[in-house]
């Protein structure tokens, strides 16, 4: 049986793995997981400034439709 929503299925068994008092794998985990998150957050920005950055040389370097007039 094939399940419509696996992601959601998934993120539900891991959240039942942490009920109960959290111990200190369960901090570390979610510690380390906050910290890649952040890490993550700061690289995709700087990704997106980077295309961004690209699409601009492009833009700039790209030859304009006639510039030059034609010979007559």
């Amino acid at each position: 049986m094939s399940q419509r929503y696996p992601a959601l299925n998934m993120v539900a068994s891991l959240l039942f793995l942490f009920q109960g008092e959290p111990d200190n794998t369960t901090r570390l985990i979610a510690i380390a997981g906050i910290m890649l998150s952040i890490v993550f957050g700061i690289i995709i920005y700087a990704l997106s400034d980077f295309f961004r950055y690209i699409m601009d040389i492009e833009n700039n370097t790209h030859p304009k439709a006639n510039t030059i007039p034609p010979s007559t």
